[in-house]
Formats: C-alpha cells, sequence, structure tokens
C-alpha cells in the first residue's frame, strides 16, 4: 500500500478518508483496476466476502461505454456504473459468499449459482448480461449494495477519475511485471497472431508517445522494440500514471499482488476501510483461507522467465515510480 512521490495538482492538503462502516455513509461504487493479468480477480473476489458488496468482472465487456474516458457528465457515469451492478455477464462468477441482498431461500440453498451457468444463460435468454431477478433478490437491499467494478487496461478512465473526482474508491492492484509478463506471454499471447498482437502493442505505445513525447527517450522508438518490450514500457506508463494522480487523491489506494499474497490480512484492512465497509473476524477467516492459496502463484514467475526478461523487467523498472513500492 503506498502513494506514489508527487506533488498533488488538485488537492493542496491530501487528507486520507477512512470512514466508519456505516451504510448511510458508504460509498455506493468502488473500482477495482490494474493492467491485464495482474491478479485483480482474486482482489475482486477479497472485496466479495462481504455480505454488502455486488462484485462485476469486467462489465465493460457487454457495456464499453463505462469505460470511455471522453465522458464529461460524472453523474451520468455514476449512474451508469450503478445500473450495471445488478447483472449477471458471462464473465461474472456467483458471489463468494451469501449477500445480505438474497433472498432467505436462496441463502440456504445458493440457488442464485444457477443464475451464473452459460447454459442457463442461454436457455432462458439472459445470455449475454441479465438482471438479478426478484425471485431470487430483494430490490430494495440491493440498491443498498455497494457495486465493486473490475475494469482492467483503463488508464485513461481511471486517470479522469482521479483528477476529477474524490470520491470514487479507487483500488489499483500491481503485480510484478516479472509474474504479469510471464502470465501475458504463457497464457494470453498465444491465444492471439503473434503479428496481430505486435501491431496492437505499438499502436498502444505510439499513442502513449504522441500524449508524451518524452517518454520515447526512455523508450526508444517503438520500431526497435519486440513484443515484450513493447508490453513492458506501456505497462510502466499506465502504472505510473495512476500512482502519480493517486497519490493527490483522498480515496485511492494502491496494493502490490505479491505483498498481499503474504500480507492479505492486514492489508485489506485498510481496503475495507476506505470502501466504508465492517472488517469483521468472519471476513478475516475468509481471507486468511483464500491466501493460503495464492503464495505459490506470487513467485512461480521467477522460476518460468527467461533470463533475458528478466534482465528486460529491471530495466524497465529502473526510475520509475511504480519499481519504488515493488
Amino acid at each position: 500500500m503506498t502513494a506514489a512521490d508527487t506533488t498533488p495538482s488538485k488537492h493542496s492538503v491530501v487528507e486520507r478518508i477512512i470512514p466508519e462502516p456505516d451504510p448511510a455513509t458508504r460509498p455506493k461504487l468502488v473500482v477495482v483496476t490494474c493492467a491485464g493479468r495482474s491478479e485483480s480477480k482474486w482482489m475482486l473476489r477479497l472485496m466479495d466476502f462481504h455480505p454488502q458488496t455486488l462484485c462485476r468482472n469486467e462489465p465493460d465487456r457487454m457495456t464499453p461505454a463505462i469505460k470511455d474516458a471522453s465522458v464529461s457528465d460524472w453523474a451520468e457515469w455514476e449512474h451508469l456504473g450503478m445500473s450495471i451492478g445488478p447483472r449477471i455477464g458471462f464473465v461474472d462468477r456467483p458471489p463468494a459468499m451469501p449477500k445480505d441482498y438474497m433472498r432467505g431461500w436462496v441463502k440456504a440453498t445458493r440457488a442464485d449459482k444457477l443464475l451464473y451457468a452459460h447454459r442457463f444463460q442461454k436457455l432462458t435468454g439472459r445470455y449475454p448480461e441479465g438482471r438479478h431477478p426478484g425471485l431470487f433478490y430483494n430490490a430494495e437491499r440491493i440498491a443498498e449494495a455497494q457495486r465493486v467494478l473490475k475494469l482492467i487496461n483503463a488508464r485513461h478512465l481511471v486517470c479522469r477519475l482521479l483528477t476529477e473526482t474524490d470520491h470514487i474508491p479507487i483500488i489499483h492492484m500491481v503485480r510484478h511485471p516479472g509474474g504479469m509478463l510471464n502470465s501475458w506471454l504463457n497464457r494470453f499471447a498465444p491465444t492471439k497472431g503473434e503479428s496481430d498482437l505486435i501491431n496492437t502493442q505499438r499502436q498502444i505505445l505510439r499513442r502513449i508517445h504522441e500524449s508524451d513525447p518524452a517518454y520515447e527517450r526512455i523508450t526508444g522508438p517503438t520500431d526497435s522494440l519486440d513484443l515484450a518490450e513493447l508490453k513492458l514500457w506501456s505497462w510502466r506508463h499506465a502504472q505510473d500514471s495512476i500512482l502519480r494522480l493517486g497519490a493527490a487523491h483522498p480515496r485511492y489506494i494502491s496494493i502490490v499482488f505479491e505483498q498481499l499474497s503474504s500480507n492479505a490480512l492486514e492489508l485489506m484492512a485498510p481496503v475495507y476501510a476506505m470502501c466504508g465497509l465492517e472488517y469483521t473476524d468472519a471476513m478475516r477467516e475468509l481471507i486468511r483461507a483464500e491466501t493460503s492459496r495464492s503464495k505459490d502463484i506470487a513467485g512461480a514467475w521467477k522460476d518460468r522467465l527467461p533470463r533475458e526478461y528478466v534482465e528486460l523487467v529491471e530495466r524497465v523498472l529502473e526510475s520509475s515510480l511504480v519499481g519504488r513500492i515493488l
């Protein structure tokens, strides 16, 4: 957990707001963000352990406008975020535990899991994204639930949230680039055509150079970079941008995956507090059990990533803001 070193552009004095867990003042909308392959799905699960959260995994797949950084009216954007909260998309998972807004028979039977089955969604016409049905959920209670939206690769939107709002909690998940790159090269890249992927990554970095010409002096020309270099340099720019702006935002927190995997009980306390959620013994026990499964994942890349990529990672991290928190 950290705040990057910077001179705040909006808040002359940054006051970290740690609200008491009161439903009346609890933020209704929370954003979990990260680069792809950074274990943000795990953070979403830890947030899902609370009975008052309503968690959505990448709702932008079905509602692309939620990641549109050109929005001019933040009240309209928040309304959109609230409205897509009580929906079930094809990449959403059943809640990790019974929720306060479930009806009693659903809590007892966990019949809600049926709503997340793709075959059931298609047969009933609920596919690809259906609302929480009244038979299963209490509409008044679901209106009070805290929406937690997980949005990956959303640098433009998150930077605008950090610059132009001060009330929406932002949980920024950061994974060591060695782990991120290892997962991205071995699990994501093989599903795409190599030439198309290189072109896409090159375009991303070129757009960064256009908006931040000084960054090209750090990375070198895009045409001289291979796939791993293109990915890592664009990753660094996104993380540094969010960290820099997050330092001036009263409801921003960065969490390093590798630190969370070994110290989740302590690191989740300020996350829950920032979101105005109770951090009970029951929550701690669920998190303790979940953490025991993540430690091996956090360090696995060290034995799998080729030496030349390890050296590349070290070079990319040099003099970066993100390198200071890892």
